[in-house]
């Protein structure tokens, strides 16, 4: 059976998170990993101008799914 891969973000919110698990599940999906990342900035060096970007906290949501065959 192959699988397909998704990866959700959720913000730093457990209740959103357990929703967003809930849902995942609901679909057939596989929690791999949640990552959760804490505040920090990050650089856009493609940019003229200040490349500083605020990144909020949040989780990273590492879903697998079976696809059923053709």
């Amino acid at each position: 059976m192959p699988l397909r891969y998704a990866v959700e973000t959720c913000p730093n919110n457990p209740t959103v998170l357990h929703m967003k698990l809930n849902e995942a599940a609901d679909n057939g999906g596989r929690v791999v990993n949640v990552i959760w990342q804490q505040e920090h900035e990050s650089i856009n060096h493609e940019t003229d101008y200040d490349p500083r970007m605020k990144v909020d906290a949040g989780y990273v949501i590492i879903l697998e799914y079976f696809e059923p065959e053709p």
